[in-house]
């Protein structure tokens, strides 16, 4: 059997696989027959827990278990935006000897580091398992959607992570323009000469992005984008972390934030 190629959504919290078939798009199913697969690697004691075993893993061990990449990938330890999420994630992050990141954990019974490109080639080799799974032979060639913000070094950062994980990056694609692809392949009623002009915003875990498409049959152009890399889902969790956390504290007088593994709970 040839090898497929695949096209990689790796999001901040949850990732998806899918392959072009039978005249379509398939969306795959993972093990749990679902087609989003937590973007999450826990360390323990013998061996790595990816996917949603690790997610399940999570609450145990929150300091072990490595989440919101996209976020650390390419990007300086000194970088603003690394030290706010830093300061709410509950695994440790310290500078690497170039500038970059370097996440700790304990694994195999000692204290280990791994870049965030080692980190996210291991959820694409999860995801790459998906994909196996369906097909019957190992991706080779895939896609990688990276948002439309993504500097030279985070995406040079995230061929470095398909590269670590077996999988030759045959394009990294915004993610905007892979939804607008999508849109304009299945919509059969798109004129032939003047284009209409269709803006897709998409409200991530962690950012927002829109961009503005000018379709018609003959193929699409992007028109303009613009994002805000510090607005999305997960900014409403945190408001009511907080409301929640102000509540606790005036009537226990303990800050939930001070415990690692309660602030990962109620988050």
């Amino acid at each position: 059997m040839s090898h497929s190629v695949v096209g990689l959504d790796v999001g901040n919290d949850t990732s998806c696989v899918a392959m072009a078939r039978k005249r379509g798009i398939d969306v795959l199913l993972n093990k749990e027959s679902t087609r989003e697969t937590p973007s999450v690697v826990n360390f323990g004691d013998k061996m790595r827990f990816l996917g949603t075993d690790g997610l399940a893993k999570m609450g145990l061990a929150p300091q072990n278990t490595v989440h919101q990449l996209k976020r650390l990938l390419g990007r300086k330890f000194s970088d603003p935006n690394v030290q706010a999420d830093i300061a709410k994630l509950p695994f440790q992050v310290s500078e690497a000897p170039d500038g970059g990141c370097l996440i700790t954990v304990q694994f195999q019974n000692e204290q280990q580091t791994f870049t965030p490109e080692q980190a996210m080639a291991m959820v694409l080799v999860d995801l790459k398992k998906i994909a196996e799974n369906e097909s019957g032979v190992p991706p080779v060639d895939c896609v990688l959607s990276v948002p439309v913000f993504y500097d030279e070094p985070q995406r040079y950062a995230m061929l470095n992570a398909a590269h670590i994980a077996g999988l030759n990056c045959l394009r990294l694609m915004n993610e905007t323009t892979a939804t607008a692809l999508a849109y304009g392949i299945f919509k059969t009623d798109l004129p032939e000469t003047e284009p209409v002009h269709v803006a897709f915003v998409d409200v991530g875990h962690s950012a927002t992005q829109v961009s503005v498409v000018s379709l018609k049959k003959t193929g699409l152009h992007m028109r303009s984008h613009a994002w805000d890399e510090s607005i999305g889902g997960r900014e409403f969790d945190e408001m009511l972390f907080d409301h929640f956390n102000a509540e606790f504290k005036a009537k226990h007088k303990i800050d939930i934030r001070t415990n690692k593994k309660a602030a990962f709970k109620l988050r």
